[in-house]
């Protein structure tokens, strides 16, 4: 059972600004910050573009707040400790009541 005492990571979560058009397309501008605990999953490996490139992915456990509430796909997390930035793929509600499950993926946007 994840408890406090096992969110020993800082991560945060970043979303995107508008762009000159309004859509929600801009650079990503820091959001919030959460005690959470990282569990680093099996590895895969993807080609693009005629070469492959290292995806790591993760399953992040935080508390249940208002903010961890709008986690969603179109924003980005970043390890606070490495500044290694990851891709968001889902967030639901975790076994354990009051703590929400995070998947994400590493290679996360830059700008």
């Amino acid at each position: 059972m994840t408890g406090s005492g096992s969110l020993r990571d800082r991560v945060r979560f970043d979303s995107r600004q508008p762009d000159p058009n309004g859509d929600l397309l801009g650079p990503f501008s820091p959001g919030f910050t959460v005690w959470a605990q990282i569990e680093y999953l099996r590895g895969s490996e993807a080609a693009l573009s005629n070469r492959l490139e290292k995806r790591q992915p993760v399953s992040v456990t935080i508390r249940d707040s208002l903010q961890a509430k709008t986690v969603n796909p179109a924003m980005q997390m970043v390890d606070t400790r490495t500044g290694e930035i990851y891709n968001v793929t889902s967030a639901v509600p975790a076994k354990h009541a009051g703590y929400i499950n995070i998947l994400a993926v590493s290679g996360g946007a830059t700008g």
